[in-house]
């Protein structure tokens, strides 16, 4: 299957995202009766555009996440803004501002923060509804060991070179015999290997359908306690466990809770990851292999993710392309809650500041430390871009 349809069914989950982030914002803030000036996917010129009742809504030429303007929300509302291109049509009249019960800032502040939080909480929810969908429709891979091999690895332990790549194993083959002995399970393969490191042996395994045979020598690996054993370098596929409708409500908040952990460990080590993929990466042997060592953990930009769901769908791998988007759903969400500006978590923080001092935060004395702080961003993603061009990581499923 074509790496183009997963690339192609990423964006279109990227751009549903974005749809309801933004759609949260809209229907919370309709909610309770602010208005919404203006609902629009894409940032600059505007492509295609229609009103109906007081909302405009259209799609602008930059697709890079959209907007939801709010009467009252922003203190340079009337000012020409850079990033949504509002200058006027030749005979366009000016919007007239909102009555003041109907402004974002006359709103109660439990109001005001759930407008601001449904963007993020969309992502909660599309994420919570992917691991139903994987718990219940697709699976687990959390049965017992099969023959199929998920995974080549480069090396085992001490270092010791793995056979199987460099004998034309890869990932998807599932071995039916070793040594002339049959294999139906992981087990069988490991009770076949023992007492065959450092001899050549025949193993024969079936790739789409086909019957294949080649020769590898197994390595030699000394465990902690002395022992040796095979060492043939391939990880094993587990079989697919599916859960009942019921069973999976409460798990699917648990693994919801579990992403979300990692998620804002992983934040921290964003930086020391940006550090390590300057380095370059480690050759991938031409008949197969794994990614290296160094990719785990590596922060990875938009084209580097959509490159990874291109290589799933392709190796037949949608497990992994559901994980990718629950896991690129929660990423999202807990960075927009993130308590700085201009992120939703950071007009969350004024509005606790408010609460607190009995005192709003002037926005325009905020403003020059959002446009630092968007900057950074700026720069952060084109950083990942140039390296997921230049430096990418390597394909998972070779």
């Amino acid at each position: 299957m074509s790496s183009l349809l997963g690339i192609v069914l990423f964006i279109l989950a990227l751009t549903l995202a974005i749809f309801f982030h933004e759609g949260g914002h809209f229907l919370t803030a309709k909610w309770f009766g602010m208005r919404v000036e203006r609902f629009f996917l894409g940032f600059g010129p505007t492509v295609w555009s229609f009103r109906k009742g007081e909302t405009e809504y259209g799609l602008k030429a930059i697709p890079a996440g959209g907007f939801c303007k709010i009467s009252g929300m922003s203190p340079y509302e009337h000012d020409h803004n850079l990033l949504e291109n509002e200058k006027l049509k030749p005979g366009e009249q000016p919007i007239e501002p909102a009555p003041p019960e109907r402004q974002f800032r006359n709103k109660p502040a439990w109001q005001r923060a759930v407008v601001l939080g449904a963007g993020s909480f969309t992502h909660f929810v599309i994420a919570l509804l992917l691991i139903y969908l994987l718990l219940v429709a697709i699976g687990q891979p959390i049965g017992s060991t099969t023959n199929e091999i998920e995974q080549v690895v480069n090396r085992g332990e001490g270092g010791v070179a793995a056979p199987a790549g460099p004998a034309g194993l890869r990932a998807g083959d599932r071995i039916v015999e070793v040594d002339r002995k049959p294999v139906n399970n992981f087990t069988d393969l490991q009770n076949a290997l023992k007492g065959t490191a450092g001899r050549a042996i025949p193993i024969a395994y079936e790739r789409d359908g086909e019957r294949r045979e080649t020769t590898i020598t197994p390595a030699t690996v000394r465990a902690a306690n002395g022992e040796t054993r095979a060492f043939l370098g391939v990880q094993p596929t587990r079989e697919i466990v599916r859960m009942n409708a019921i069973e999976a409500i409460p798990e699917s908040g648990k693994l919801l809770w579990r992403v979300g952990v990692a998620s804002v460990s992983g934040l921290g080590s964003i930086f020391t990851g940006l550090a390590d993929r300057f380095q370059p990466a480690e050759p991938v042997p031409a008949s197969g292999g794994t990614a290296t060592s160094e990719d785990n953990g590596s922060p990875v930009g938009i084209i580097g993710i959509g490159r990874l769901a291109g290589q799933a769908v392709a190796a037949d791998q949608w497990i992994f392309f559901i994980l990718l988007l629950i896991q690129f759903n929660v990423f999202v969400g807990i960075v927009n809650l993130l308590p700085i500006p201009p992120m939703d978590g950071g007009y969350l923080g004024f509005l606790v500041w408010e609460k607190a001092t009995g005192k709003a935060v002037d926005l325009r004395r905020v403003a020059p430390v959002a446009a630092l702080i968007v900057g950074l961003l700026v720069t952060l993603t084109v950083g990942l871009v140039w390296l997921d061009i230049t430096n990418p990581i390597s394909n998972p499923f070779r």
